[in-house]
């Protein structure tokens, strides 16, 4: 018979001081944190030798690649936060919780830019929703925690600090700008998963964008990344915007003109504009975004570019010696504005041209084609080299044969901030790249 004394510690479980702040705080998010493999099927290139085909000698099987990564339920409907990088190319999606369960989930909709995505499990019950927190208030120095699989170890849990707020990352040719820094290990895996306070809510969506990092994790702040997941599980994708503006970094000119240290200062604003409507002034220094500081003119750029139509947004600016908030609204970016504002910022003109004048002009062709009919002085395309009469033929591989076309494909080429433009001269290809900020 055992000691009562054992029987007591055997039935009791773990005591009050054991179960402290953060294991509830764990306790609380865990239930809706998901892992996700993402698999990619790639197929194998055919065989070229007959008599290998008869034979069956040399044939390669399509291969199988996965991604693994995290995620978690902000709608018990089912509807899942991760990273898009996790799911990038993932044609088969499958999440699997802490009991173990799995279900099939598809992509709703993504957000390369911010490397945002949203997934919708293939199942009509409610699941366990993470408690959603606020960026709004982080504090240096207070708890964090990150839940997800890291390196393929299901359910793993991390704790630090939050170490700097703010933060730009620039990895793998590409920028980020406004995240959560945190010493809680991030590492490969994962991607997409929660950062949790010690309250247990929800303060941001992992990333492991420097995974050489030793003891640093970054984090997408949750009140940006909720603004864009409701909107992907709403349309499915972010509508471009058009804020009627154009900025550019501070130099120590202008940052002493106007007393900021750093920000973006506005070189246009457009008649009729979102911008002019606000009362934003050519002159002014943007300093913040809804509360995020601005240090250049590209982190202006994608604080604004995520947010959804319909919202208004609160810009700090100088002024002179003012400091005033400016609110604006976006308007929806058509096709045919997206290409007015590519006119603008390359100094580039294209004219349409029937195959009766294209063959008139001395062009072989069978189709319209697009020729460059002026480029501006000192502009983006006279930099690159563009001339009269070159034919611009596909915009990011997507052929353009009528302006209509080339709006369309401009339109699109906006949402990942570079245009390729694949010009014709005489018998002679190629490509020249423009920032569509």
């Amino acid at each position: 018979m055992l000691p009562l004394l054992l029987l007591a510690t055997l039935t009791t479980g773990p005591s009050a001081a054991r179960r402290t702040p953060l294991v509830q705080a764990v306790e609380r998010a865990r239930p809706a944190v998901v892992n996700i493999n993402a698999e990619e099927v790639v197929k194998a290139p055919a065989a070229n030798d007959p008599w290998q085909l008869f034979f069956g000698l040399g044939r390669v099987r399509d291969q199988v690649r996965t991604s693994l990564g995290s995620g978690f339920v902000f709608d018990e409907r089912g509807y899942v936060l991760t990273n898009y990088h996790v799911v990038e190319r993932g044609s088969r999606v499958q999440v699997s919780f802490e009991d173990g369960s799995d279900y099939t989930a598809r992509v709703v909709g993504t957000d390369p830019g911010g490397d945002l995505a949203v997934l919708k499990i293939q199942a009509e019950k409610k699941f366990p929703a993470a408690p959603l927190g606020t960026s709004s208030d982080l504090l240096l120095g207070e708890s964090a925690i990150a839940i997800g699989n890291p390196f393929g170890l299901n359910q793993s849990v991390s704790i630090g600090v939050i170490s700097a707020l703010h933060r730009p990352v620039h990895a793998e040719g590409r920028s980020y700008y406004d995240f959560i820094q945190t010493d809680a290990s991030i590492n490969p895996g994962n991607s997409g998963g929660p950062l949790v306070n010690a309250d247990g809510n929800v303060i941001g969506v992992c990333s492991a964008v420097l995974a050489t990092g030793q003891g640093i994790g970054f984090a997408i702040p949750i009140d940006r990344a909720l603004r864009v997941a409701r909107e992907l599980q709403k349309s499915g994708g972010l509508a471009d915007a058009w804020w009627g503006f154009e900025a550019e970094s501070l130099d120590k000119e202008a940052a002493a003109a106007v007393g900021a240290k750093t920000g973006a200062l506005v070189t246009t604003v457009e008649d009729n504009s979102p911008a002019s409507a606000a009362g934003l002034r050519r002159g002014d220094a943007v300093v913040k975004v809804e509360g995020s500081p601005v240090h250049d003119a590209d982190e202006l750029r994608f604080l604004l570019r995520d947010i959804p139509l319909g919202n208004r947004v609160m810009l700090d600016v100088v002024r002179g010696k003012q400091k005033l908030e400016v609110a604006v609204t976006a308007a929806p970016l058509t096709a045919e504005r997206a290409h007015s504002l590519f006119e603008t910022r390359s100094g580039l003109t294209l004219t349409e041209l029937s195959v009766r004048a294209a063959r008139g002009a001395g062009y072989e062709v069978q189709k319209p084609v697009l020729a460059v009919e002026g480029v501006a002085r000192n502009s983006a395309a006279a930099r690159v080299g563009l001339k009269r009469g070159d034919l611009v033929l596909a915009v990011n591989s997507a052929e353009v044969d009528t302006m209509k076309d080339f709006q369309k494909a401009i339109a699109q080429a906006r949402k990942s901030g570079r245009a390729v433009l694949l010009v014709q001269r005489g018998y002679r290809l190629q490509e020249y790249a423009f920032d569509l900020g």
